[in-house]
């Protein structure tokens, strides 16, 4: 399948290799098996992400980028099948080698073979997702390659915030896995070139070679970054595979060692590439990544990659149409039809040809093709895949349905469920948390996400395998004595326990729905046990600070943090989240999606308190008409709900006296709402109610009130100032600061 090689030596190969046209290796297995069980009936690759294929936008992406050929590489029929089918606009080749058993021996195959002539080449992650413009990059690396052939490897990176957990408070970014602890540090001086590449969360330091400050003036330790999984190398990295036979992983073994290489005839120099604020890239690792990138897609953070912009090979075939509330609706294969009594809320698709039955809710769900969808159900944040049905009256959450499964009449499918093709759960059943079921066997020689066996012998593997399906038990106890499938069990790992996560707890931190605070603390404490050299010296920012003396991209409740898109309102867009929630669900649900538009823009804790607190008075639906007592019972029945979202996103006073300030800006924006809030008590009552409720401190008032006082001699004129002058308000703070005062001596009484 690989060219022949051109004849000619020295100068004219050289010459040659830059005529080449720009190549692509596609590594469409991952070597993982954290897509199981759905990964047993259809290999990773071909899983579908919003009713594409998982390829499609890898293909999409290369064509794009200006590749010409692309060699791909995998273990399973299926995925050569479906490459092989297809009609692409690049020359592809397929090296399908079920004896691969991960990325290293993959390389080492290429380079045996010869295959890849051009330098640089693009490699790329099947699984990968993105709307990068890779020239930039790749005429830096050819820069640099051509001063210093050791300049072999440019790695891309997105800046996404760190991880951090505090008591009151989770910050993380949610496409990067839960076990994703990376620690990357570059040299900015000369061009990002990576010095250090740890992702080993249990480790308690980064080490960094003395030698690497004698020939590098600076080091940025940076824990901020998520490795996209594109890569443009020069064909030496191949051969440097080939040298090190041992080398199986691609990041922890070859970079990582290659970096952190001293003797510097002996480097392989690679370089990080830093992505734009508006350029997206992410890996789909598990389930927890795979929902987040959906949810990516469809509030189109990946533009041009988004539902109603398909891939070229789909577009003969489907039309999505962008409607309210990033609700994506395919037009062209059979329209699909809803009840007029049902509520369909996004951000979410429709496939072509589906049926929704009478007074159904379903709210931030993706739905494939020919899906039926019974009267009366709920689904709440699911992947409903092809062909899928669901009974009346079923109620199914943050869960996965995989081709041609049946959901009966009344089931409910909880949070996390993975339910893999064709299993049917019972009627009436409760599938408990975090439940995978299956009606495929775990094969013992399984090692990986996309493995599939050989099939030399055609039809007898398919009657074997008809066979074995009919033998199979299914496990009433789990699916019903009416359902199919069974329990599918990770296998226990060989290696070491992440974090000291049994396989079971693991397994659950990969599916949807998951809240990872259990992983970060675990994680947190093994990296600050006694003998951690940094554990005794931080300061207020926790350990975090220990890892880098120059980084400081996540610092939280700054008014400017840069990264954000130009002309988004990024307060707006926060407060039509909230406004879009609905009572009935979780408030950590709304934690999770406003956790996820924050780090999309760089936002800060303080921007959302401000659009809670907004939205929370857009619901009170406050009129002139009102009373002053009406107008505080509504207010605080809504805070009595999301009292634990305000208390959560403010980490300091910042984040409490922008909730005061959010409500000093609705009262003094004009409107029936402005009008009500700065006449009579009404602004005053509602400051009291915040300070009754814990949900802004003494401190953060006092805060507040000495700015203001410092405006009153500036320009007393503005309506802030009017506003905070009122009697009514001037006897809050006054009795506040007292109270403080109070206590001050009731201190001083103790000590004494």
């Amino acid at each position: 399948m690989g060219a022949k090689k051109k004849s000619g030596g020295g100068g004219n190969q050289d010459e040659t290799k830059r005529e080449q046209p720009l190549q692509a290796v596609l590594l469409a297995d991952s070597f993982v098996n954290t897509f199981r069980p759905l990964s047993l009936d259809r290999p990773k690759m071909l899983c579908p992400l919003n009713n594409v294929t998982l390829l499609d936008y890898a293909f999409d992406f290369l064509a794009g980028a200006g590749v010409e050929e692309v060699f791909v590489v995998c273990v399973s029929d299926q995925v050569e099948s479906y490459v092989r089918d297809n009609t692409w606009s690049m020359s592809v080749s397929v090296l399908k080698d079920a004896s691969l058993t991960n990325a290293g021996d993959a390389l080492r195959e290429l380079d045996r073979r010869d295959m890849v002539k051009s330098d640089p080449f693009v490699l790329l992650f099947g699984d990968v997702v993105t709307n990068v413009n890779l020239s930039g990059a790749i005429d830096a690396h050819k820069a640099r390659h051509k001063k210093d052939r050791s300049n072999m490897m440019t790695l891309l990176f997105k800046e996404v915030g760190a991880t951090d957990l505090t008591p009151s408070s989770l910050a993380y970014s949610s496409i990067r896995t839960n076990s994703d602890d990376l620690v990357v540090g570059l040299n900015p001086s000369q061009e990002n070139r990576i010095l250090v590449y740890s992702n080993t969360g249990a480790d308690k330091s980064v080490a960094v070679p003395c030698s690497f400050f004698a020939s590098h003036s600076q080091i940025d330790l940076r824990y901020d970054l998520l490795d996209c999984g594109i890569d443009i190398c020069s064909p030496d990295v191949l051969a440097r595979f080939t040298d090190e036979f041992d080398y199986r992983e691609i990041r922890r073994k070859f970079v990582a060692n290659s970096v952190a290489e001293e003797e510097e005839g002996l480097q392989n120099k690679i370089y990080a590439h830093l992505l734009e604020s508006n350029e997206y890239a992410a890996r789909i690792h598990d389930f927890t990544t795979y929902v987040a990138i959906s949810r990516d897609l469809l509030k189109r953070w990946c533009y041009p990659v988004v539902p109603d912009n398909l891939p070229s090979s789909y577009k003969k075939h489907y039309r999505y149409e962008l409607q309210r509330h990033y609700m994506y609706v395919e037009q062209k294969n059979g329209k699909s039809q809803v009840h007029r009594t049902s509520l369909v809320k996004g951000a979410g698709m429709i496939g072509g040809s589906c049926v929704v039955g009478k007074h159904c809710h379903i709210e931030q769900t993706v739905l494939g093709h020919n899906c039926r969808i019974r009267d009366e159900v709920s689904l709440n944040g699911c992947h409903v895949w092809d062909n899928v049905e669901i009974g009346d009256g079923a109620t199914v959450s943050q869960s996965i349905l995989a081709d041609g499964c049946i959901i009966k009449a009344g089931a409910t499918i909880q949070r996390g469920c993975i339910v893999g093709a064709g299993c049917i759960v019972g009627e009436g059943v409760v599938l408990a948390e975090f439940s995978r079921i299956t009606l495929k066997k775990e094969e013992e020689d399984d090692f990986d996400d996309d493995w599939d066996d050989d099939e030399d012998e055609e039809d007898e593997s398919s009657d074997s395998n008809e066979e074995k399906q009919e033998e199979m038990e299914s496990d009433i106890a789990v699916v019903g004595p009416d359902g199919k499938g069974r329990l599918w069990q990770a296998p226990p790992e060989e290696e070491e326990e992440l974090y000291g996560l049994t396989t079971e707890e693991l397994t659950k931190s990969q599916s949807p729905g998951y809240d990872p605070s259990n992983v970060f603390a675990k994680r947190k404490a093994l990296q600050v046990e006694d003998g951690d050299d940094f554990s005794e010296k931080e300061d207020d920012h926790g350990e975090l600070d220990a890892l880098s003396s120059d980084f400081d991209g996540v610092e939280f409740g700054t008014d400017d943090p840069y990264g954000r898109q130009k002309d988004v309102d990024v307060v707006g867009e926060l407060k039509a989240i909230c406004l879009e929630y609905e009572s009935s669900s979780p408030i950590e649900n709304l934690a999770i999606e406003l956790n996820s538009f924050k780090f999309s823009q760089n936002a800060s804790y303080s921007d959302c308190t401000t659009a809670a607190t907004l939205a929370l008075l857009e619901k009170t639906n406050i009129t002139t008409s009102m009373t002053d007592a009406k107008l505080v019972t509504e207010f605080k029945s809504f805070l009595e709900h999301w009292a634990p979202l305000l208390q959560k996103m403010s980490i300091g006073q910042e984040e409490e006296k922008a909730i005061v300030v959010a409500i000093e800006t609705a009262a003094t924006s004009g409107g029936e709402m402005g009008e009500k809030l700065s006449s009579g008590n009404a602004y005053r009552f509602l400051l009291q109610l915040l300070f009754d409720e814990d949900i802004v401190s003494e401190e953060a008032f006092l805060d507040w009130s000495s700015e203001r006082k410092n405006e009153i001699a500036t320009d007393a004129s503005l309506p802030r100032v009017k506003l905070y002058m009122q009697e009514s308000v001037q006897d809050f703070l006054e009795w506040l600061a007292e109270s403080d005062d109070d206590d001050d001596d009731d201190d001083e009484d103790d000590d004494e």
